[in-house]
């Protein structure tokens, strides 16, 4: 990650380092991205690259986990959106990446993203989700569905946020991939969740005799 050196860069020169990053991790596949046209474009010296960051990976997780940050915002508005309807909110967020995504500004966080997987088939959506803290995700999540009816028991709450996170990322991952099978990729995550939401809701008969 990121060290102090580069934490305590006036802003300025922060912004310009990593819009150079972002730059060239969009322009080529991971494995062709170059130290050299980072630094270049940045007006850095090598010497000052390997003291913000230990290499080409340590950069790329540090861009990755800005991204989850900028989404986790983007969700948190679609929450309030959808009146803390988790379900909705995640079809919301789909939707709302998706749209974006089709007349993208280059440093928008949806047209970068959307790039990454283009570019890197191998990048999978574990590597957006391992810069989560899946503990406090995981409360937050349960208390959410509790809220609509879902019963979550403690040892439910893990595999439940990997079901709801596998869902969103697998369907959108594949959006970005095939632009062209968005409709397809987003009726298929409809039922996914709809399903979810059925197994985790007790019915009538069910909920009068535990």
């Amino acid at each position: 990650m990121a060290t102090d050196t580069f934490l305590r860069l006036p802003r300025e020169k922060q912004e310009r380092f990593l819009r150079a990053a972002w730059n060239e991790f969009t322009s080529c596949p991971y494995e062709s991205v170059s130290i050299n046209r980072i630094i270049q474009a940045a007006q850095v010296s090598r010497g000052s690259f390997y003291q913000y960051f230990s290499g080409k990976h340590d950069l790329f997780i540090y861009l990755l986990k800005n991204l989850i940050d900028t989404a986790s915002k983007l969700f948190l508005a679609q929450m309030t959106v959808h009146q803390d309807d988790i379900f909705e909110a995640i079809l919301g967020m789909y939707d709302m990446i998706v749209w974006q995504a089709a007349s993208p500004k280059p440093d928008q966080p949806q047209a970068r993203l959307a790039q990454l997987f283009r570019l890197n088939p191998d990048l999978e959506g574990t590597q957006f989700t391992e810069q989560l803290d899946l503990d406090i995700i995981g409360q937050q999540t349960r208390e959410l569905l509790e809220r609509q009816g879902c019963r979550v028991a403690d040892h439910e709450v893990q595999p439940v946020l990997h079901l709801i996170l596998s869902i969103g990322f697998t369907n959108l991952v594949a959006a970005m991939r095939c632009p062209k099978k968005q409709d397809v990729f987003r009726r298929q995550m409809l039922t996914q969740l709809e399903i979810l939401r059925r197994g985790l809701t007790p019915d009538a008969d069910q909920a009068s005799h535990p």
